[in-house]
Parts: structure tokens; C-alpha cells; sequence
């Protein structure tokens, strides 16, 4: 039998009051339970709400490069709002005299600074945050001696570009056939890049690949690029553990042991001999340029090797780049040399990775509070911030970790606007560039040296774009390195050559 409904009160207002008294009577017996038994504490005083964790805190953060300090502001203001810190963000380049805390650096520049001592260590509450990275940067390019000096806060990347339609051509592709040298397709060697390049400037009687570059440092990292898999072979950790006592194994700009320059060797040569080849082929045109996409889209190179943040300049029409574009690996090269070794034809193709690039976050040693600076720049470094960066494509911010490149994460390579196709083949081919079962990358410069070795360097390179002669010029440059070895007397010169390699 269904039962009968409780009445409605009939005075509703009193009911609504009585209400208000009993919760009033439960707050206070709950204060009362807060404050203790034995009534020692406050009546009727609420507990402090906790404040923000560095309330008050003054950090000063400097990062020269226009493009990455717009890009990291808005994640540096929400810490702020987070933490309550406050933080001082300059634009200028960082000096030794100035109040910087922490700053961000490209990873070349490192040595300049953790040699003399102007930085703070990391600490080991974040090294985790580290070793989860790829071992180029995180290993490697985020180091100096036996200490681990920054966080990496982004990858680079650096890939062929190339004009397919022109490839695509029947006619093009008929008359390159009849060379001898394969199919006419993106090359997958360096000597195949300069095949292509001279078949190309001879049938358009012109130009057929970007200038040189006009910044010194694009000039050397191309150089010793194509020279990084002339160099040496590929070798494995079991390679390399076979081999642990040949402490010239790693060796590429300097020798290891006596700390000179090795730019007489045979895979600089060979580097050396490419890029006079090209230009004996009519395929460089004059004068120099960094912006080889320039060239790509005026129909006045074919292919060019860019980085990332080059590649992002490419056009776009109805939002996407063009199917004229095409993208491909890095090429390696078909005849490493071994040093010490003679010349070898291998079938595959021998591909030695060369790192250069990236940007490193930094704490000074000097920095009152190192733990906070720290913290900072690893929220920067965490997966969900260096995601947004990598997506941001005129950063250049390559891959950091290796889930960068999973599945799962191919959205993020979308914003340098090509379609699904093309964008798969981005990130396999940033993969293939990390090429993280080769244990034997070759590093740039990165010494305390480096900005006047690649100064003195380049321009001896360049006069190889004017018709000088290989062995000339690479003379030239390793007499330019052994005068500024020989003003640097007193220096630690072979520990400075075996930490940029990446050795204690």
C-alpha cells in the first residue's frame, strides 16, 4: 500500500531558518573539533590559505632570439601567475657582467660559458626530466666535461628540399638516364645531390642550387655535414664497445689525443672536393644567401639542404605548401673513409649524423636561487610545453624526445602546411636525420674557440665557391686554426677539443 507523503510545512520561512541555525551550530562544532580538544586554539579563527609556492621571488631571464622569447613569454607568464615569482624577461645578448639568471642559448655556445665556470650545474632533481630526451641533446650537446650543464629545450632538424615537378619531367628524366647515374629521384648520397645538381645547371645553363651561405656558421655546419659520413662508418654500442680503446674514435674537427685540427683528413676533403665540384659545375650561383628557400620557390635552385625553420618559409596556396615541393633525408655518403683506412665502396648508404643545433636552457652560477631558475626551465622542457613549440614551425624546434616522432604525435609536424602524405614523410624523415641507432654523431664546434675557428674556417670555404682548389683551401683553413691554437697559448686546448666531442 503506497504510503502517505509527509506534509509541507506550513510556515516555509521558519523551516528556512531553523535550517541556517543548524548549519551554523555544525561550523562551529567543527571549528571546534579543528581547533583541538583541549580549546588551545584561536577561537573563531579560519585557517591561512596557502600561499603561492615563491611568492615574491625575482628572477631575470634572457633570451636573445626574437622568435623563441615571443613563443615562451606566455608559458613564463602563467608560472608566474602559478608561482608567484616574477620574472624579468631581456632580449639582449647575455654578457658575463650582466644580472641574467638564466637564459637560453644555442647549444654551439655552450662551451663559452660552462668552460670559465658561469654555470650552475644541473641539479639532480631534474635529471630525470633530462634523460627521458634524445642522447644527442641530452647527452651530448646538453654537457661539458663529466657535468650536465643545461636542459635542452628543443631539437633541430635539417632535411633536402626539392623541386619535384622538375623531377617528375618525362623529358628531364629520359635525358638523365642516359648519364649512367641511376633514376632521376632525390639523391640519397652526397655525390648523388651533386649528379643532380650538374645535370641540372647544364640543362638550364644556369644555376641549379642555392648560393652559399652568408653566415659563417651555415657555411661550416654544411661543410662539416657533408663531411660527417665521408668521415667515419656507422658503429653501434657493440662497435664501440669492441673498440673502447681508441680514443680517436670519436674524433672529427680535432684529434682527440693532441687536440689538432684534423680539417687535412680524408672526410673533410671529401667534403671539400663536393663543394668545388659544384661550383666547377656551374650549379652554385655568385654571391652568398640564408635563405635557400628563396631560391626553391623562384625556380632558380632545384634542391637545397634547409633546417626547419627554413623549410617553414616555404609558400603556401589554399594553405597548403605546393605539391612542387618535395622532401627527403639528408644524404649520406657511399664511400666512408675510415681514418687510416683506404677508400672503400659500400652498398648502402653510410650516414653519420652531425649535431649543431638546438637551444639549451642555462642557469648562472651566480644566480641566488638556482633551485627556482631551474624549475622554470623545466616547466619550459616538459613534454607539454616543447609540444606547443615543436608545432610552432617558424621556431625551427626540431624533436626532443623520442615520442615527438610516435604515431600518435604526427599532428604536430601539420602547422609547416603540407598535406598528410608529405607530413608523414617529415617526421620519418627527422627520424631518419636523428638516426638514433648510429652511436658515433660527429658534434659541431662548441668550444669556448668556436665562433673565431668557424669564423677563420668559412672564409677559406668560400673560395671554393670562386673556383679555388680543394687542397688549397683546406691548407689555408688549417693553417688559420693552428695560428689561433698558437695565441691561445696557455689555454687547455686539448680539454677544451675533448669536451666539445662530448668527452670528460
Amino acid at each position: 500500500m503506497q504510503q502517505a507523503l509527509p506534509p509541507i510545512p506550513r510556515n516555509r520561512y521558519r523551516l528556512h531558518t531553523l535550517t541556517i541555525i543548524g548549519g551554523l551550530l555544525l561550523v562551529a562544532a567543527l571549528g571546534a573539533l579543528v581547533t583541538g580538544c583541549d580549546g588551545s586554539g584561536a577561537q573563531g579563527t579560519a585557517p591561512d590559505r596557502p600561499g603561492r609556492p615563491h611568492e615574491g621571488a625575482q628572477l631575470t631571464f634572457n633570451c636573445s632570439d626574437p622568435a623563441f622569447a615571443a613563443a615562451v613569454e606566455p608559458m613564463i607568464r602563467s608560472w608566474e601567475v602559478r608561482t608567484g615569482a616574477a620574472v624579468t624577461l631581456t632580449r639582449d645578448p647575455m654578457t658575463a657582467a650582466d644580472a641574467t639568471d638564466l637564459a637560453v642559448l644555442p647549444a654551439n655556445r655552450l662551451g663559452e660559458w660552462a668552460e670559465p665556470g658561469h654555470l650552475a650545474p644541473l641539479p639532480l632533481k631534474w635529471r630525470g626530466l633530462v634523460s627521458e630526451m634524445l642522447p644527442p641533446y641530452a647527452e651530448r650537446l646538453a654537457a661539458w666535461g663529466d657535468q650536465t650543464q643545461a636542459i635542452p629545450l628543443t631539437g633541430d632538424g635539417v632535411l633536402l628540399v626539392y623541386r619535384a615537378d622538375r623531377f617528375a619531367d618525362p623529358a628531364a628524366a629520359a635525358e638523365f638516364a642516359k648519364r649512367g647515374k641511376g633514376p632521376l629521384a632525390a639523391p640519397a648520397t652526397w655525390d648523388q645531390y651533386a649528379d643532380v645538381a650538374a645535370f641540372f645547371a647544364a640543362r638550364d645553363k644556369g644555376p641549379s642550387v642555392p648560393p652559399l651561405p652568408a653566415d659563417p656558421t651555415a657555411l661550416f655546419d654544411l661543410f662539416s655535414r657533408v663531411a660527417s659520413s665521408f668521415d667515419r662508418p656507422t658503429l653501434s654500442d657493440k662497435d664501440l664497445s669492441e673498440r673502447v680503446k681508441d680514443e680517436e674514435l670519436l674524433a672529427f674537427h680535432f684529434e682527440i689525443r693532441t687536440g689538432k685540427p684534423r680539417l687535412l683528413a680524408r672526410g673533410f676533403a671529401e667534403s671539400a672536393r663536393w663543394l668545388a665540384g659544384l661550383a666547377a659545375a656551374g650549379a652554385v650561383p655568385p654571391g652568398a644567401s640564408d635563405d635557400p628557400v628563396a631560391a626553391l620557390t623562384a625556380g632558380k635552385a632545384v634542391l637545397a639542404i634547409v633546417s626547419l625553420d627554413q623549410l617553414a618559409k616555404l609558400p603556401r596556396e589554399n594553405g597548403t605548401v605546393p605539391a612542387r615541393f618535395g622532401i627527403a633525408p639528408v644524404p649520406g655518403a657511399q664511400r666512408p673513409l675510415e681514418p687510416g683506412a683506404p677508400p672503400a665502396e659500400k652498398q648502402v648508404v653510410n650516414y653519420v649524423p652531425y649535431f649543431a643545433g638546438g637551444r639549451l636552457g642555462v642557469v648562472r652560477a651566480r644566480c641566488p636561487r638556482p633551485e627556482l631558475a631551474f624549475e622554470l626551465l623545466a616547466e619550459l622542457a616538459g613534454p607539454a610545453r616543447t609540444a606547443e613549440l615543436i608545432s610552432t614551425p617558424g621556431l625551427g624546434a626540431g624533436p626532443l624526445r623520442p615520442a615527438d616522432l610516435s604515431p600518435d604525435q604526427f599532428p604536430l609536424w601539420l602547422g609547416y602546411g603540407f598535406d598528410p602524405a608529405r607530413s608523414q614523410a617529415l617526421q620519418d624523415t627527422l627520424r631518419g636525420y636523428l638516426a638514433e641507432a648510429v652511436k658515433n654523431p660527429t658534434l659541431g664546434l662548441r668550444g669556448p674557440d668556436r665562433e673565431a675557428l668557424t669564423r677563420d674556417a668559412a672564409a677559406a670555404l668560400r673560395k671554393l665557391g670562386s673556383g679555388a682548389k680543394p687542397a688549397d683551401v683546406l691548407a689555408e683553413a688549417q693553417t688559420a686554426w693552428n695560428a689561433l691554437d698558437a695565441k691561445a697559448a696557455g689555454a687547455p686546448l686539448v680539454r677544451w677539443r675533448k669536451r666539445a666531442a662530448g668527452l670528460n
